[in-house]
């Protein structure tokens, strides 16, 4: 069982907490150990990410400038995902992209509603400032968030008109869960709170005359809350410990959840203040992370796919071609279905997206195309050269953690022609890259 060793451990850890790593970094973090691994992850500020953010920069350079202008606004769309994909290739902070990604999911918005690719770009900034800090600051944060005051119509809630779409969801979804023991005259009065702010030329802007100054009474407390005071009532109730706890745990953990788990994370969330690095630690060091019930128990999501596998094989891109697999595969970043986010797990496939996850394999696998794994430059710069069998258990380590059935195994090793391997044969004729196609399409690589 690959979760009896240190190495599995840490591969089985990385496949939930990154978007997949090359040869380099698994060792690095197979090194460090457990603990290790999960100290650098939860402290990203002290890892130097100066590569990625020199390239993030060169991409995202049209959200410098003032949207005047509809060329300006095509320029900002277009780069949009690519800043975000750009990142999660090159960021050497793993966990901070990950936690960026759950919070992007959590406080779904579209730019389909928001229309208005700066605010979003703005918005995933804020989502990485905060995501591993308090959550209360995180909430206030997103409440106060111009794509989001768009995306759910709290820049038009007035004393004399209440609206609330984004009370509503705040309590459903991002705080206390549905059935968290609310009712209707609840999200009216947390409505009523929430009201006097507007978008001044894209920024937000309390109008005071436009603000409910009446008491409310929310979960059995009355006073003159506004904005903050409703976050922050919120934000401490036991109800929002156990309702994020439970989604942390369902996502980087297993989707059945774990009720004892769950707690113990709720239980750090409350001590701490509601300090999201603590309560992670509490949940990537916990034992049902490592037990048979989480191995392989999560079905990679199109992002993770096409991410894991261009940093894993070390294929030069500009973000433009992982955007563009993933929307064939389901998922668009920046483009969640609903508030709710993405249904996520078996939804991912259908006999579309399986379709789609294999094209992408061939595309970046295939001889001669644009956007491709230089896959015998990688094995010879990892001096995997020598046998058919070396060159398959190098690859499947690097892809899926080593852990596959001996049948597979052997049809691999056989396609590269088994005891009469030529390594620059096989690299000729493509060989190779057939054999990385197939396992990156094997069950075992869609599943963490």
């Amino acid at each position: 069982m690959a979760l009896a060793t240190t190495r599995g451990r840490v591969q089985h850890l990385l496949r939930r907490t990154t978007f997949g790593v090359s040869s380099r970094e698994l060792e690095e973090y197979v090194a460090l150990g457990v603990e290790g691994t999960v100290e650098r992850l939860l402290n990203p500020e002290a890892v130097d990410d100066s590569v990625a953010d020199a390239a993030v920069a060169a991409i995202a350079e049209p959200f410098a400038l003032a949207a005047d202008s509809d060329e300006v606004k095509t320029r900002q769309r277009q780069a949009l995902a690519r800043t975000w994909y750009t990142r999660l290739l090159w960021s050497q902070r793993p966990l901070l992209e990950r936690m960026t990604y759950f919070w992007h999911d959590h406080f779904a918005t579209s730019l389909g509603k928001v229309g208005n690719p700066l605010l979003m770009h703005r918005q995933n900034e804020t989502l990485r400032a905060h995501a591993l800090g308090r959550f209360e600051a995180l909430a206030l944060a997103v409440t106060r968030d111009p794509a989001m005051m768009i995306y759910l119509d709290n820049r038009s809630n007035a004393k004399a008109a209440p609206n609330e779409n984004y009370a509503r969801e705040f309590l459903e979804l991002h705080t206390l869960g549905e059935g968290g023991g609310y009712g209707e005259r609840d999200i009216k009065e947390a409505a009523r709170a929430l009201t006097g702010w507007r978008l001044v030329e894209g920024v937000p802007t309390f109008q005071v005359k436009q603000h409910d100054l009446g008491v409310k009474t929310i979960l059995g407390q009355s006073g003159n809350f506004n904005d903050e005071g409703l976050v922050a009532l919120l934000a401490r109730q036991p109800r929002t410990a156990t309702h994020l706890a439970d989604k942390l745990v369902r996502f980087f953990v297993r989707p059945s959840g774990s009720e004892a788990l769950t707690a113990r994370a709720a239980s750090t969330f409350t001590s701490s203040g509601g300090d999201i690095r603590a309560v992670m630690r509490t949940i990537l060091l916990a034992p049902e992370m490592f037990e048979d019930a989480s191995y392989r128990a999560v079905v990679k999501s199109p992002v993770e796919i096409v991410v894991g596998a261009t940093r894993a094989l070390e294929v030069p891109t500009d973000g433009q071609p992982e955007h563009d697999g993933a929307r064939r595969m389901g998922q668009t970043l920046f483009d969640p279905p609903n508030p709710a986010g993405w249904a996520g797990g078996p939804a991912w496939i259908n006999a579309t997206t399986v379709l789609a996850r294999s094209n992408y394999s061939s595309e970046i696998t295939r001889l001669k195309a644009k956007h491709i794994a230089d896959v015998p430059a990688l094995l010879r710069g990892h001096g995997v050269t020598t046998s058919a069998g070396a060159v398959v258990d190098w690859v499947l380590d690097l892809l899926v953690g080593g852990d596959v059935p001996s049948t597979t195994r052997e049809i691999l090793v056989n396609h590269l022609g088994g005891t009469h391997f030529e390594f620059e044969r096989a690299a000729r004729e493509g060989t190779l890259n057939g054999m990385v196609y197939l396992a990156l399409t094997m069950p075992l690589y869609q599943v963490a």
